[in-house]
């Protein structure tokens, strides 16, 4: 493990904790109102497990402290296709500039709470239909979320203001913990 990773640790009740060295924040964290997978799939309400690049950091703040990280401010134009059948799953659109193919998609705006501070979980890469989409690390509303990993306002900003395009996510199991090393 090194300091500019960050770690998931889910416990058998499909409770959660997040930990991030490189900024010292240990913190509760909710996933899935379904739990974790290591098949994910769209709609089943599962939080992938394994180690995963981070994407696009979104944002409802007009402006982002880190000069490390590309960001952009939530508008209402932006959506994230979550229809299986459209050229643009799991892709970020903005309304405005495409052609809509879609009959799913989440309005990122409609999250405010949430979505005060977002940052893509790149477990899906290839944007495969059917194998999951707008999975992100995000504010939590203090629920379970519907595939992604939720953490409080505070330690979130603090975590985005310290990415940079190196910082991994690992979402792991407690039993199978292995080589990491929790602090």
């Amino acid at each position: 493990m090194t300091d500019n990773e960050i770690i998931v640790l889910i416990n058998s009740d499909n409770s959660a904790e997040l930990q991030f060295q490189k900024c010292k924040i240990v913190t509760p964290a909710f996933i899935g109102k379904n739990g974790y997978t290591n098949n994910k799939q769209e709609g089943d309400g599962c939080t992938p497990i394994g180690e995963f690049s981070l994407g696009l950091m979104l944002g409802t703040h007009e402006e982002n402290l880190n000069k490390n990280y590309d960001y952009a401010k939530i508008n209402s134009n932006m959506y994230w296709v979550d229809d299986c059948n459209s050229k643009y799953y799991n892709t970020l659109v903005d309304i405005t500039m495409v052609e809509k193919d879609w009959n799913s998609a989440e309005h990122l705006v409609d999250y405010p709470v949430q979505y005060e501070y977002l940052v893509e979980i790149k477990s899906n890469p290839l944007n495969v239909s059917g194998k999951g989409s707008a999975i992100f690390l995000h504010c939590s509303n203090n629920n379970a979320t519907q595939g992604c990993v939720a953490i409080n306002s505070k330690d979130m900003q603090m975590l985005v203001n310290n990415l940079d395009s190196n910082t991994k996510i690992k979402i792991i199991t407690k039993s199978n913990i292995n080589n990491v090393i929790i602090y």
